[in-house]
């Protein structure tokens, strides 16, 4: 009998669930009591995927073999990047790439040139896979990438910000 009961519930459940199916109300006239009563909920969720007209314009936009690299590096990266921008070495330029804003003496400042120069190939090769992918100029990738960045840096972070007069200047967000 409290199968019965469960399997019909479920089957109310399910066609509740539907967009077009009736309204049922589950409420019960007094709140569920904890003691003596035990109360046992099975559901079951079958999920169904069913094709769409874009299917075929995400197939065609699969990254490639290079681009899956260069996402992966710049992945990578990220952490000893975000640490650079933190110290206030490095800043994002209007062109969407990485700019040394003060580079340490010695080796440190080696590493931070090396590291700026890896980011920086790996973001032209995501830009230039964008612009031909979307069929835009690649200065209007770099400006998209430039304002993501922007949006995207945290309060004391250098950018480079555009000014009414086409010029760009160093600014440090926020501040």
């Amino acid at each position: 009998m409290a199968l019965k009961i469960a399997s019909l519930s479920l089957a109310f459940l399910a066609i509740a669930g539907c967009a077009n199916g009736p309204t049922i109300n589950l409420d019960t006239k007094k709140p569920l009591k904890v003691d003596p009563v035990k109360v046992d909920l099975n559901m079951r969720v079958d999920v169904y995927q069913h094709p769409d007209a874009t299917a075929q314009k995400r197939v065609a936009t699969v990254p490639t073999a290079e681009t899956e690299d260069a996402q992966t590096r710049l992945r990578k990266r990220m952490g000893e990047i975000q640490v650079l921008k933190n110290n206030r070495l490095v800043g994002e330029s209007h062109k969407g790439l990485l700019e040394i804003r003060n580079k340490p003496p010695g080796e440190f400042g080696e590493y931070v040139q090396r590291l700026v120069d890896a980011e920086n190939k790996d973001r032209v090769a995501m830009m230039q896979d964008i612009a031909q992918k979307k069929g835009l100029a690649a200065e209007e990738v770099q400006r998209q990438q430039a304002e993501l960045a922007r949006n995207k840096a945290f309060s004391g972070e250098w950018i480079e910000v555009p000014q009414s007069d086409g010029t760009f200047v160093w600014k440090q967000k926020g501040m």
